[in-house]
């Protein structure tokens, strides 16, 4: 059963040297579970106006990242471990490489209840090391 969520969405990008850059938006999605993992679904909000659907897939050990639209992406974490995705431009595929520093995961599980994501992780793409990065995503259940 879908359950619909509100989500405040932050992300950070380290780069030694330079400010740190962010970006963050407010949407609403959809949470469910499927099988033995949580899904949380939810369409980007981005200033160039292109549709990318975001899902996360939560199985308590591994958290997936699927990217879909202008933007195709794949990426896993886990906490304390290295972990190869992929990034598809209509330009061009890359391989990804994640080290994940921190997750944590707590999905709502009630009405009216809260949660979040919190991710801190190294990302290299084809090998290029492109900073640390942090992705934090607030969630509350909207249902009665």
């Amino acid at each position: 059963m879908k359950r619909k969520v509100q989500i405040s969405f932050q992300t950070m990008t380290f780069v030694e040297g330079q400010e740190p850059d962010s970006f963050s938006f407010q949407t609403e999605g959809d949470l469910y579970v499927k099988g033995n993992a949580s899904y949380l679904r939810f369409k980007e909000a981005h200033a160039h106006q292109q549709d990318v659907f975001s899902t996360m897939k939560w199985d308590g050990k591994e958290l997936m990242l699927i990217r879909q639209g202008t933007i195709i992406m794949r990426q896993s974490f886990v906490a304390k471990q290295e972990t190869l995705g992929r990034y598809v431009t209509p330009e061009a595929s890359w391989e990804t490489r994640a080290k994940t520093d921190t997750l944590l995961v707590q999905l709502p599980k009630a009405a009216k209840q809260k949660g979040k994501i919190y991710i801190r992780y190294q990302f290299f793409l084809q090998g290029q090391a492109t900073g640390e990065h942090e992705i934090r995503l607030s969630i509350e259940r909207k249902d009665e």
